[in-house]
């Protein structure tokens, strides 16, 4: 498949969005570290070109599966590297635990950032839809 300009948008374009509602939310809760934000942003990135050089379906099903798998891996990911002590090792400020979910002053499980994971990026996907592939 041709990588083309409309391709580079759609794939920044979901990206920025699902990186974007995560910082928001994040911030107006309970803030996270430096490597945080960067492995969101690095993941976005792999998963929306994934998903627009391999995929890139308009049915929603797929789209949602596609999230779904996103949201599990960038949930599991950041679990696996943060809690488990590998980063702090190399010398990488991170959480030794899940952050609390809060939003609106209300604190839900923390089990909530991955449904949250896999609608922000099913979102960002949604939206990107409407850019033309030039």
């Amino acid at each position: 498949m041709k990588i083309t300009k409309g391709m580079i948008y759609r794939i920044l374009l979901t990206a920025v969005i699902f990186w974007f509602l995560d910082f928001v939310l994040h911030f107006t809760g309970v803030g996270e570290s430096n490597y945080y934000y960067t492995i969101k942003l690095a993941n976005s990135f792999l998963f929306a070109f994934i998903w627009f050089v391999i995929f890139d379906s308009k049915k929603h099903s797929r789209k949602l599966l596609f999230s779904i798998v996103f949201g599990t891996w960038i949930s599991f990911f950041y679990l696996v590297s943060s809690y488990s002590g590998l980063v702090q090792f190399f010398g990488i400020v991170a959480r030794y635990s899940a952050p609390l979910f809060v939003v609106f002053e209300k604190t839900f499980s923390s089990f909530f950032w991955w449904v949250f994971h896999i609608i922000a990026f099913y979102v960002g996907l949604e939206i990107s839809s409407f850019v033309k592939n030039s």
